[in-house]
């Protein structure tokens, strides 16, 4: 099983089509029609993933970001962002590609994801999503894009400041794993000042609704955008019982580690306008 780049561009120009058995293709069988399949051929399949970060909790600490602990723990991020494992490239396109968020008008925070692969539907409940990731579901609703709440009293120029600090204080922190769109983790966006300002101030999001928030705008976006959280989506496939034994797999590398060498790295790109 795999994406090619001649698969993708044969969708993309038309050639894939009815007359065109559906079971030629190799990734036929997680398809049960040819809507679906052109859907994840032309907007998903040529899409890269996003390359995962983890933290190392004692590394940092070791490096006197003791701050950064501090912080993380506090927002109950600390183990969300030290998830390792192998990740799945073909299978997260299929699953963001038949991705659907089902959530609760009178109670946002309360959301089911399911997807499909072939004639199997998967659904993964807030509950379930929490126990994987660690992550809480209480706090201000907060997406990519929305309004800040007015007693936030969120200052961009002073978060600036953030960004600019000694790395040596342990002041800088690690949000990218939480927001990033692109593969720069030295270019930092607004929606990245917004979650730092929160983390200093302590300030409480429901990051569980603003995961699934974020990875609903991935789904949606173009094709420029990469596909995110592909270690959170490993967990979810294990915990749902997917087969993955013959899917193409990749591993993490010494490199995909947060260190105080990143945290010097952020901000160094510039703050984005």
């Amino acid at each position: 099983m795999g994406r090619t780049k001649n698969t993708a561009k044969r969708a993309r120009q038309g050639e894939t089509s009815m007359e065109q058995p559906l079971q030629d293709h190799p990734i036929a069988r997680f398809f049960t029609n040819l809507v679906e399949f052109n859907n994840y051929l032309i907007k998903f399949a040529p899409r890269k993933e996003i390359t995962p970060r983890y933290l190392s909790m004692s590394l940092l600490d070791s490096q006197n970001s003791h701050n950064v602990c501090r912080i993380l723990s506090r927002q109950r991020l600390d183990e969300f962002m030290t998830l390792r494992d192998r990740f799945y490239p073909d299978l997260i396109a299929i699953a963001y590609s038949t991705m659907i968020i089902a959530s609760n008008e009178e109670n946002p925070s309360q959301f089911t994801i399911n997807f499909s692969m072939g004639n199997t539907k998967y659904a993964l409940n807030v509950v379930e999503f929490c126990h994987l990731t660690h992550l809480n579901w209480e706090g201000t609703l907060f997406k990519s894009g929305d309004n800040l709440p007015s007693d936030w009293h969120f200052n961009r120029i002073e978060a600036r400041h953030y960004f600019n600090l000694d790395p040596n204080s342990g002041n800088k922190i690690p949000i990218k794993p939480m927001s990033d769109e692109t593969h720069n983790h030295g270019v930092v966006m607004d929606d990245d000042l917004v979650i730092l300002w929160a983390m200093v101030h302590n300030l409480e999001i429901n990051w569980s609704y603003f995961i699934v928030q974020h990875m609903k705008k991935i789904q949606e976006g173009s094709t420029t955008l990469g596909l995110a959280y592909v270690i959170l989506w490993t967990k979810i496939f294990k915990y749902l019982n997917i087969d993955l034994s013959n899917s193409i797999e990749k591993g993490l590398k010494e490199t995909n580690c947060i260190n105080l060498a990143t945290l010097h790295k952020m901000g160094r790109g510039g703050i984005a306008n």
